[in-house]
């Protein structure tokens, strides 16, 4: 039996099948493409808001950080005529006077007593820690009296110029009798008692080394701010005798810084001027 084959229908059924075939594809072809792409693209980063650390975290805005204001020295005039200087400002407490640096003519501070029911009185900014320094000695069986603290321009010039005439009359000359005088009571204007930043303690007298009192002040008086201003080994610089009586306030940590050091006031100043 023969079977005869119309060439048209298989034609036609062939291009049917390879339409059904590319049908099927498409689909598979774009999945397989779109697999591909998402391989190949890299991953976006995950962010998240980041998380303080209060321990390492700085504030958003800071204050910038300040500083005191440095120590200076101002320069010595040079035809030896003395400098004039006011003990305010910043750093008032570190004022430099002796025989190159002066207190303005009449100067005269706010004053306190420098001991409750005392009469005998230091700058208003200086007394409370005198106080202080009076009652921490008292609680360790030591007093410190207060001798002679502030004293007027027309008191400081009127002793300097009795000490003088003291030595003429022992036959020095006039000139001699004056430079004497320096190393023992410095000119009105020139002296720490002009500013109220010193005291004399017990008395003015050099048996005052050997008391308990002394020992205290050795020992204590820097943790209240003041120091030795005219030691024994210093005269050279200073320019004044050893006067274990005479303690001058110049701040708790400068006193610390010149215990430590060694240093008078004037080393130290004009260390801390080099350093500017």
């Amino acid at each position: 039996m023969k079977i005869h084959i119309n060439r048209r229908t298989i034609k036609a059924k062939s291009i049917l099948l390879t339409l059904l075939v590319v049908l099927l594809a498409v689909p598979a072809i774009g999945y397989a493409v779109t697999a591909k792409n998402k391989q190949d693209k890299p991953a976006e980063a995950v962010t998240e808001a980041p998380v303080s650390d209060p321990a390492t975290t700085a504030p958003a805005t800071t204050e910038p950080a300040t500083e005191a204001p440095p120590v200076t020295l101002p320069a010595a005039s040079s035809d030896g005529t003395p400098v004039i200087v006011s003990p305010s400002g910043d750093n008032w407490e570190l004022t430099l006077v002796n025989l190159q640096y002066c207190l303005p003519e009449g100067y005269a501070p706010e004053l306190a007593a420098a001991v409750e029911g005392s009469d005998v009185q230091l700058d208003a900014r200086v007394a409370p820690a005198y106080q202080k320094m009076y009652e921490a000695a008292k609680a360790d069986g030591c007093t410190l009296t207060p001798y002679s603290g502030y004293r007027t321009y027309d008191r400081q010039e009127d002793n300097n110029n009795r000490r003088v005439e003291y030595y003429v009359g022992q036959g020095f000359s006039e000139a001699e009798a004056k430079a004497k005088t320096q190393e023992r009571i410095l000119p009105a204007g020139c002296s720490e008692h002009n500013m109220g930043f010193a005291m004399d303690i017990g008395s003015a007298s050099a048996d005052f080394v050997s008391t308990k009192e002394f020992s205290w002040l050795c020992e204590h008086a820097y943790e209240y701010g003041f120091i030795l201003r005219y030691p024994e080994n210093k005269t050279e610089i200073t320019g004044v005798m050893y006067e274990p009586w005479h303690w001058r306030y110049v701040g708790e940590k400068a006193a610390k810084d010149m215990r430590e050091s060694g240093q008078c006031l004037e080393e130290y100043l004009a260390a801390k001027s080099a350093k500017k």
